[in-house]
């Protein structure tokens, strides 16, 4: 059986979680601050907050910009669930603006003629799609135009560098957005099992995000009303239960010593589905824009005859006991959606076109050329 995607354990990893167990701390303790200050040690970022899942990393962004009721927030709607759905968690609008073909990413383009003609969104959340990041630096020009806040979804491109005007980026270090978050699920580039983070260059949002995370439950002198003793806290906020546990950081922190080398092979696995791909009709390979060096989290395939090809490929993939994926169905399609807002066919015609033909292939460290050869192989014999 071939997955499409899977974690990746070593005995560094198993190591290091036995030597938390080993500790006074599961959680709350030294592990989560250590991956924090990993976290941004890799990315340039200010602060990270780590936290329970990616899902909890996007909602805990939205409230601490003061995302609510009366406001709009614009994602892509090539992404999971979350990217929309910590919108609807706060209280206000969903908007949905298409992608760029040539990244899979939210178009600049798109987003623009969204503000002309329409009302200016509180939030926008582009998505580094499959790893490939999204176009931030244009996004960011939008922002300061129109007044919009960015929150950069990089669930899937950690590892992943973009270029501008001559210098480098990490996803996640907040250059052209006010935050960023990561998930850390086991089908990402690094997985804590389950686990999330949210970072920023922002102080006064740091401080929000990490005060939502613990149930919006405070010791600092500066913000209570008065002092009983040690003991005593305040709950000053209306927070929530999404912290990280010691042991899943310990594994973070182990896993990101080695982003680097994870990168190097998810690239050389890219580079030889392309190679192979080369020169067959009806198959498009995906984007690698020459500004970016992605961390590719997923290597999704679009297939000029639609469909039905996609369908037969899909097939003979499992027959053969491989595991393929379509990422995504636009969300707007899904039912919740469609109750709330109304049908909406013909919304994102680019994201629809993709979603109908697309098929996302194995890829994973381990993943051997013998194996992505055969994979090819049956993905050729239905389009030749």
């Amino acid at each position: 059986m071939i997955p499409y995607s899977r974690q990746q354990i070593t005995r560094q990893d198993i190591h290091a979680i036995a030597q938390v167990l080993r500790s006074k701390y599961l959680t709350t303790g030294p592990a989560v601050e250590a991956f924090e200050t990993a976290l941004c040690k890799l990315t340039g970022a200010r602060y990270a907050i780590a936290c329970s899942n990616g899902t909890t990393a996007l909602h805990l962004a939205c409230l601490a910009i003061g995302l609510g009721k009366g406001h709009i927030g614009i994602t892509s709607p090539l992404t999971f669930l979350a990217s929309a759905n910590c919108i609807e968690y706060c209280g206000a609008k969903t908007a949905f603006v298409d992608i760029d073909l040539a990244t899979l990413c939210l178009s600049p383009a798109k987003l623009d003629e969204y503000c002309k003609t329409r009302k200016v969104p509180k939030v926008v959340i582009p998505v580094d799609y499959a790893g490939i990041p999204a176009d931030l630096p244009a996004i960011h020009a939008l922002a300061k135009k129109y007044g919009f806040m960015v929150i950069e979804d990089a669930a899937h491109s950690i590892g992943s560098t973009y270029s501008y005007h001559g210098k480098t980026y990490q996803c996640g270090s907040c250059a052209h957005t006010d935050i960023a978050t990561f998930s850390f699920h086991p089908v990402k580039n690094i997985t804590t099992g389950e686990g999330g983070a949210v970072l920023t260059n922002n102080a006064r949002l740091a401080a929000k995000l990490r005060l939502l995370r613990s149930h919006g439950m405070t010791k600092d002198p500066a913000l209570l009303s008065r002092k009983d003793g040690p003991w005593y806290y305040e709950m000053v906020d209306l927070g929530f239960n999404y912290r990280i546990t010691d042991i899943q950081c310990a594994l973070g922190i182990s896993q990101l010593k080695r982003l680097g080398k994870i990168k190097k092979q998810r690239q050389a696995i890219v580079r030889e589905y392309n190679r192979i791909f080369t020169g067959i009709e009806g198959i498009v390979t995906p984007p690698w824009p020459k500004h970016a060096s992605p961390c590719q989290h997923l290597y999704p395939i679009w297939f000029a005859n639609g469909s039905r090809a996609r369908m037969a490929a899909y097939n003979t993939l499992a027959e053969n006991g491989i595991h393929a994926q379509v990422h995504y169905i636009p969300v707007y399609m899904q039912p919740y959606y469609v109750e709330k807002y109304g049908k909406q066919a013909g919304l994102c015609q680019n994201a629809e076109r993709f979603y109908n033909a697309c098929l996302s292939l194995p890829l994973y460290p381990e993943l051997t050329k013998p194996q992505i050869k055969k994979i090819v192989e049956l993905v050729v014999e239905v389009v030749v």
